[in-house]
């Protein structure tokens, strides 16, 4: 039976397997905060005798499939003290799929960077694996779950075909079960932090408000659920607002007085709280609750205020490897002038014998990052590939998914890549979290005659990236912006630091569904940007002078008062992709203008009047630049005025259209007015989680972009103009920058400052010489 017989065989066996194979349906279903959905009865029985105490890793279904060849992923874990005095063993229910060859495939589990078991995988059917995790590996806070997994293919030898490879981890009935310990239930904000990412990946977080509650009531609440996200590292908040308690899948949130609290959770439950921050056990069908009460209002926000400032520390505990694990989970923060070896990064520095080889690292910068081609990181990559590659392998580098190196790896001989400096514009990169990905193509031309069945799996490596490889950071400009979807979500606009007002958090009617969806986003931006945003929560218009406003609601429920200043048109809708909408083009030369003068003859001067004669120099050279540059500047304002779309024209948003986010700053109010609107309620909720999702969060970008059911970003259109305002404290350095990059994206006024440097710098070499030298 040659290659491609077998090749057909395996590929009907996958599709016999997709059809028969109905034991993960359930995990497969959409995201839902209601009851679990049953598992057969052959898995209920193993999760209830012997994994009751099962503890998830706090990831999603996509952050838990591993495809291609070679691919890894680190996860961070939050253990209890009272869960480490026993043994700890690690359950894992997942699927390979039937194209994986299993005596060539395998995958290794390291806990805080120890070895705890490897395997053989198994092509076809879901199956389950138990490993042990040695004692005193696990220790209180954060410990760093490590997963790899090699893959090889049965049949076939081909780039393309590494793309069949994948093995699906399910989140639902995989994590840690320990001998000590019961079901997360107690009252301390470890027990609250160790429920982060729960249910596929996502916090469940209940705020519950009393009956006629009042707009304060609202911002206590949305303010402590920021709070609780930031401390519990809950990278997907999905936050529900309104009257009924949590329940045992969910944290609740309450602050109020000590009648408020009796009012919303009843006398029992108040009879056991105290003056401040609590953490109300779970029973009685209620889910474990933080709570901030207190006799009065003032003793209401001042427990509030220690709540926010354990929050802004941004401390965790943990050992050393749990907290990499944390701070690679969000984006390592990088500073100005520092350099970060990629190894602090997340990379895994191994050797790769397959074909394909793809690695991504993240880290975040500040939310003020000013973006713009006045500088560059710089990666400085070293590694080693393999003697005759083909001659078209190659190593590929991207930053934000755009291509920013091409190194040709094909040879007869091995090569080595020493200290290689591959500079990364900063325009490539956006405040808040980045990514840079590694994609190599290591073909050989033994790979055209593939038998990787009777190769039995013994491939030599063809390629490593070695760990002392590393980012070097420049120092770049900080300068908050608006309008940028990219520095919203990171926090900057917002950040109580910069002395910004509250954001006026409009909610038409005070829409449950939209409440709660604005408080997920509020979550969200909290925990991106470790500070805590403060919120006025309205039913009421904003007026226009209002600098800070974000709207949530759908096309119908917002008001043209908020969604027409923003320059959205939601009124109608595009049912066909037709020409791309481009955004106004911004008006050429704002910054530096002139103005016309008038022809004056310059005064002439005899011979010996050597002043009169520099002023009639100076005063030709001024009437020449305004007359004619000011004619070009007019001219080229007339065409490019005439390609760009007229300013009047509102953005429309198109059929398939499930969420949109526009932004625009408002003259006159030093601040930002923000829409996040959906067609519907259902469809507001759903795609504001989907948009939280780590690969479309980073890319959040522009004035206004519009997203599909799944996040996936449908339409984008860049700012006309932006407005920059002080973040960091005034320093000629900073100042440098900042006009570097504000040069970068005006192109045109750059030029002509050129041009005037070049004439006025020829104008005094002219007078120099024509004055000579001074005589002291």
């Amino acid at each position: 039976m040659n290659s491609l017989a077998r090749y057909k065989l395996a590929l009907a066996g996958a599709a016999l397997a997709v059809v028969c194979d109905a034991s993960l349906a359930h995990s497969q279903q959409a995201f839902s905060l209601g009851t679990a959905p049953a598992a057969n009865s052959s898995d209920k029985m193993s999760v209830e005798t012997d994994d009751r105490n099962l503890r998830r890793i706090g990831a999603d279904r996509r952050g838990m499939f591993f495809n291609g060849e070679s691919t890894s992923n680190e996860y961070p874990f939050y253990a209890l003290p009272s869960e480490i005095a026993g043994s700890a063993k690690l359950v894992l229910w997942m699927q390979t799929a039937i194209s994986a060859a299993p005596e060539n495939s395998s995958m290794r589990v390291f806990v805080n960077d120890q070895d705890v078991g490897s395997i053989k995988l198994q092509s076809g059917a879901p199956y389950r694996v138990e490993m042990k995790v040695p004692n005193g590996v696990i220790q209180p806070g954060y410990n760093a779950v490590s997963i790899l997994v090699d893959q090889k293919h049965r049949v076939d030898c081909s780039i393309d075909a590494t793309y069949e490879l994948w093995t699906q981890i399910d989140p639902e009935r995989s994590g840690f079960v320990f001998s000590e310990g019961g079901r997360l239930m107690g009252d301390t904000m470890p027990d609250l932090i160790a429920r982060g990412g729960m249910i596929d990946g996502r916090t469940a977080i209940q705020g519950s408000i009393a009956p006629g509650a009042t707009g304060t009531d609202y911002n206590r609440t949305i303010t402590a659920i920021e709070a609780l996200t930031i401390i519990g590292n809950f990278d997907r908040p999905a936050v529900s607002i309104g009257q009924q308690a949590a329940d045992d899948r969910s944290i609740g949130v309450v602050v109020g007085t000590r009648g408020t609290v009796a009012e919303i959770l009843g006398q029992q439950a108040d009879s056991i709280l105290k003056d401040g921050i609590n953490v109300l056990p779970a029973g009685h069908g209620k889910g474990q609750t933080l709570v901030v009460t207190g006799r009065t209002a003032a003793d209401v926000d001042a427990s509030l205020e220690i709540l926010k400032a354990e929050a802004e520390k941004g401390q965790s505990d943990g050992t050393p490897q749990g907290l990499r694990a944390l701070a690679n989970s969000k984006g390592r923060l990088l500073s100005p002038g520092s350099t970060v070896p990629l190894r602090n990064l997340g990379l895994i520095a191994e050797p790769f014998s397959g074909r394909l080889y793809k690695q991504q690292i993240n880290f975040s910068m500040p939310s003020d990052f000013y973006p713009g081609d006045y500088g560059s990181l710089v990666l400085h990559l070293s590694a080693q590939y393999a003697a005759n590659l083909s001659r078209d392998a190659e190593l590929i580098v991207r930053a934000n998914d755009e291509t920013v190196a091409d190194i040709n790896l094909g040879s007869s001989r091995s090569g080595l890549i020493d200290d290689q400096r591959l500079p990364v514009p900063l325009s490539k990169l956006r405040p808040g979290e980045n990514t840079i990905q590694f994609e190599a193509r290591l073909p050989v031309p033994a790979d055209v005659t593939c038998d990787p069945v009777g190769k039995g799996g013994e491939d030599r490596p063809r390629l490593l990236v070695l760990g002392k490889s590393f980012l070097e950071v420049p120092q770049f400009a900080r300068v908050g912006r608006y309008p940028d979807i990219a520095a919203l979500v990171s926090g900057s606009a917002f950040d109580e630091r910069v002395g910004s007002a509250p954001i006026a958090l409009y909610v038409p009617n005070l829409n449950s569904t939209a409440l709660s969806a604005a408080a997920s986003f509020m979550a969200k931006m909290a925990y991106s940007s470790g500070h805590i945003l403060p919120v006025n929560v309205t039913a009421t218009v904003p007026d226009v002078h209002q600098p800070n406003v974000m709207a949530f609601g759908t096309f119908s429920q917002l008001p043209s008062d908020v969604v027409t200043p923003t320059g959205l048109d939601l009124s109608t809708r595009i049912t066909s992709p037709g020409p791309a909408i481009n955004a106004p083009t911004q008006e050429v030369a704002s910054a530096l203008s002139f103005r016309n003068t008038k022809d004056t003859a310059p005064a002439t001067g005899t011979d010996g009047d050597v002043t009169g004669q520099m002023l009639g120099y100076v005063g030709q050279i001024k009437t020449v630049l305004t007359d004619r540059v000011g004619a070009q500047i007019d001219k080229l304002r007339h065409e490019v005025s005439a390609m760009g779309q007229p300013e009047e024209v509102r953005y429309q948003p198109k059929a398939e259209t499930a969420l949109l986010i526009a932004q625009k700053d408002m003259k006159g109010a030093a601040g930002v007015w923000t829409v996040v609107a959906s067609p519907s309620e259902q469809g507001l909720t759903a795609t504001v989680d989907a948009i939280m999702d780590r690969s479309t969060w980073t890319r959040l970008n522009g004035s206004v972009q519009a997203f599909s059911t799944t996040g996936q970003v449908i339409d984008e259109i860049a700012p006309s103009k932006v407005a920059l305002f002080q973040t960091q404290p005034a320093s000629a350095g900073n100042l440098r920058l900042i006009v570097a990059g504000w040069f970068s994206h005006h192109v045109l006024e750059y030029t002509l400052a050129q041009i005037i440097a070049a004439l006025l710098l020829g104008a005094s070499t002219f007078l120099l010489l024509k004055l000579g030298r001074p005589k002291w």
